[in-house]
């Protein structure tokens, strides 16, 4: 009885490592599917105006989604900002 509970632990042990290491390999590749989207969105678009960054945004977006990725927090402005007014004295 001692013997079977023994193999079964043992049998437990050695496939943990095993599970996370297929863990570990489908998040690198969600990782590394991730950061060709935003390569291939960087190429598209070079520029770095606001509207540029929007459109990057998008169509890495439009990339993480096809390949059913969560989508990016966008690093575009929303809109322009007002301008500052100097202080009253």
């Amino acid at each position: 009885m001692r013997l079977w509970a023994f193999l079964a632990a043992a049998a437990l042990c050695a496939a943990v490592p095993a599970m996370a290491q297929v863990n570990a390999q489908q998040s690198n590749k969600r990782w590394k599917q991730a950061d060709a989207c935003i390569a291939d969105a960087n190429k598209q678009v070079p520029d770095h105006t606001a509207e540029a960054q929007r459109q990057r945004d998008q169509l890495a977006n439009d990339c993480m989604k096809l390949h059913k990725l969560p989508p990016l927090t966008t690093i575009a402005p929303t809109d322009t900002p007002a301008p500052a007014t100097p202080p009253s004295n």
